[in-house]
């Protein structure tokens, strides 16, 4: 019993600290112009004391009463005051977003003025301007201060508190002010650039599983019309029918399959631990590039990959599918499984499904764990052949654009 009476004393004991301290924040501060000009205050005082001059002490009172003014004027300032943050919920790593805190002045009559806002500094968010400065905010006016930020690693990011300070009017006081508005941003990894001839055999195998013999003649023809059904090819709608039935309906080429794909990707630690984060974020990266080059191409397919539990999505296309493998990417780590305990799982064998296996290892041992018949696309990081699968534009850029990013979503939600 006397343990947990010191364990509960001592918990008392630190909510007191924290009350304290959290109370300490919040009052008014002299700043450092302002301690100068109190103490040249206290010097005239001093002088007006010694030399029994009114006019010293009447000097001397003059800063302290500025300064009480101040602290009363900046409290004034901050009361009433809302701060909440606005961003997109996912972003490519390195990419340029937006972020726009949101200054409300709920006060009646009292406007705010002179306020320096401040957010949750993370050593991967990576501002244009630390602090933001916001002149005047009128009464019952939200103002919006935005600002350019960028994120240099993958994963989720999670911004937490943020402060307003003032010195207004004089600046020889300060208040601060934190509020707590969480809001979370997951960084997508960025795509790498494809090599024509990477792109070029994905495109074939695209074809050969896409289109019958005679679409490639350009002779093939319309034998139906057929309710539209999950991860289709969205262009081959039929806006007409759609219209007079009330729901999606899809035309029925001859001989005609869509394309379909299956992206598996294997991260059990495998060669040399000294590069290992390395090829992972390599890996990672050719990954997003095949998917957002399969999202533009519009062609359906799948993902699959072993972390703490087996991930094996469902086939779909456009932008949805790829934000849902680009979520799954951002958080992707080590795997403590190889790739024969779960590549059963994937439901590989159809003949009309192009595997493509990303392994952190080299591409041998990958292979020999797939079905001969199954014309996989291995692809392993720590193959001497494993940079020819990517290329670089016209600048020496590996990565794709934000551009191009912003381009190929569009295409993939038409």
């Amino acid at each position: 019993m006397s343990g947990e009476a010191a364990t509960q004393s001592t918990r008392q004991l630190r909510r007191r600290k924290e009350r304290l301290w959290a109370w300490l924040r919040v009052l008014p501060r002299p700043t450092r112009w302002g301690a100068y000009f109190f103490l040249s205050g206290v010097g005239l005082f001093v002088a007006g004391a010694h030399t029994r001059e009114n006019a010293f002490l009447l000097l001397g009172c003059l800063p302290v009463a500025m300064a009480a003014v101040n602290a009363v004027w900046v409290w004034f300032n901050l009361r009433g005051l809302e701060v909440k943050r606005r961003h997109p919920g996912a972003a490519h790593v390195g990419e340029s977003f937006e972020i726009e805190l949101l200054v409300h002045n709920r006060k009646r009559w009292l406007p705010s003025f002179s306020l320096v806002l401040e957010d949750t500094q993370l050593p991967d968010l990576q501002r244009d301007f630390p602090r933001q400065l916001a002149m005047a905010v009128s009464p019952r006016f939200v103002l919006r201060l935005p600002v350019a930020a960028s994120l240099r690693r993958r994963g989720n990011h999670r911004l937490r508190d943020m402060s307003v300070t003032s010195a207004f009017p004089f600046g020889l006081v300060a208040a601060s002010r934190s509020m707590s508005f969480r809001s979370d941003i997951v960084a997508y990894p960025r795509p790498l650039r494809l090599s024509r001839e990477l792109e070029e055999r994905l495109l074939d195998s695209a074809r050969y599983f896409g289109e019958s013999s005679s679409s490639h003649r350009g002779d093939e023809e319309v034998f139906g019309v057929r309710e539209y059904r999950q991860g289709e090819n969205l262009k081959r709608i039929h806006w007409r029918t759609t219209a007079r039935t009330g729901k999606p309906m899809i035309l029925e080429l001859e001989g005609r399959r869509d394309a379909s794909f299956v992206i598996i990707l294997n991260t059990a630690p495998v060669g040399d631990p000294n590069t290992l984060r390395e090829r992972l974020e390599a890996l990672v990266g050719l990954c997003a590039g095949i998917t957002f080059f399969l999202t533009r191409q519009s062609v359906n397919f799948r993902f699959a990959h072993l972390g703490q539990t087996l991930l094996v999505s469902q086939h779909g296309r456009g932008d949805s599918q790829y934000h849902a493998i680009m979520e799954r990417l951002a958080h992707v780590g080590l795997s403590e499984a190889p790739l024969a305990q779960w590549i059963d799982q994937v439901g590989l064998g159809d003949a009309h499904e192009t595997p493509i296996l990303l392994t952190l290892g080299p591409k041998e041992h990958a292979e020999a764990r797939l079905p001969s018949t199954s014309g996989a696309i291995v692809i392993g990081a720590a193959d001497a052949d494993f940079r020819s699968n990517l290329s670089f534009d016209v600048l020496g850029r590996r990565s794709i654009t934000s551009r191009e990013l912003a381009r190929g979503e569009g295409q993939g939600e038409a």
